[in-house]
């Protein structure tokens, strides 16, 4: 008698940089996944030299490699969701636009042109216009901290986040969160409704990565099918958790946010309509080793039980928080 096959896991495909530090890019996005429990994917667009004190030098790896990466990662393993990052080139743009296009899985567009350091990523004005013609229209999200929706709407003294998501929306977004907004917190726009995404800023110095995890978790979350709103909430509470929790013995002056190591002791408790068990070790430093449960309790259905900083971002993620019915 053949044994039944476990449940599929959930694929997060990334489309970026590689930090050399180790703290961002794609090597942030696969920790961020990993802390949820999904199985990360790679298509390697560039390289940098960087700390999280800054990018020191930086190179695109060559269209046609690109091309094969992804090619190769969607048609053996495929996605359930897919992240795309830094803007190296128009042409780059338009060639993961065309590789993507028709592909069934929510695309998360991390616009990074400026780190959590300062320095610039971006490559250069036509990138970013084909960014926003090609991309952000295809994309479920888009995710900009505030000093990037900035460049990418031109309002550069704009102090308002609902006028710089606004912008986005009319530029082709279909939804938009702004993170790091001014006096904390992020803010999300699904073309309808404006909404604070509140939550704590902690001044520890480890917020390199922060924005990449972001994003990666959110990739995560909507893969797994939470709804847009619940999952913007749940990111950022786990990427604040991995700052105040963060890395602090790596790096000189400035040191990586941590999803990954486990401290406090909170419980979390999360109710939606999934019929699902799962279980996450580890975490998204929600709570650090906290222990979350989801019960599922619309459907009668299952308990998930997340060990680890899944927790504050709730089981949920880990059983398959679904739409709630009205």
């Amino acid at each position: 008698m053949t044994a039944p096959r476990p449940p599929r896991r959930t694929r997060c495909l990334t489309v970026g940089s590689s930090d050399s530090s180790g703290g961002a890019g794609i090597q942030g996005d696969l920790k961020a996944f990993a802390s949820v429990g999904a199985y990360g994917a790679t298509v390697l667009v560039g390289v940098t030299a960087q700390s999280p004190a800054g990018v020191i030098a930086s190179a695109p790896v060559d269209l046609d490699l690109v091309a094969a990466q992804l090619d190769t990662v969607l048609a053996d393993i495929g996605a359930d969701g897919v992240k795309v990052g830094t803007t190296w080139s128009a042409a780059l743009m338009h060639l993961v636009a065309d590789r993507l296009a028709g592909i069934p899985a929510p695309l998360v567009v991390d616009p990074v042109l400026v780190t959590a350091a300062g320095s610039g990523l971006s490559g250069g004005q036509d990138a970013v216009d084909a960014l926003c013609e090609r991309l952000l229209p295809m994309a479920a999200v888009t995710t900009p901290n505030f000093a990037e929706a900035r460049r990418l709407t031109g309002l550069t003294d704009e102090t308002d986040p609902a006028v710089l998501a606004g912008a986005l929306v009319r530029r082709g977004a279909r939804a938009v969160v702004i993170t790091d907004v001014p006096g904390g917190g992020d803010w999300l726009f699904d073309g309808r409704r404006h909404r604070a995404v509140p939550g704590p800023r902690h001044a520890t110095g480890c917020e390199h990565g922060a924005g990449c995890a972001h994003s990666a978790l959110l990739t995560a979350f909507l893969a797994r099918g939470v709804p847009l709103p619940r999952a913007a909430e749940l990111a950022h509470r786990a990427v604040a958790a991995g700052v105040a929790n963060g890395a602090v013995d790596i790096g000189r002056d400035r040191h990586p946010v941590d999803l990954l190591t486990a401290t406090g002791a909170d419980t979390a408790t999360e109710t939606g309509t999934a019929t699902e068990t799962g279980t996450a070790t580890g975490a998204a430093a929600a709570v650090g080793a906290a222990t979350a449960t989801a019960t599922e309790t619309d459907t009668g259905a299952a308990t998930a039980t997340a060990t680890g900083a899944a927790a504050a971002v709730g089981a949920a993620v880990v059983g398959g928080d679904r739409e709630r019915p009205a």
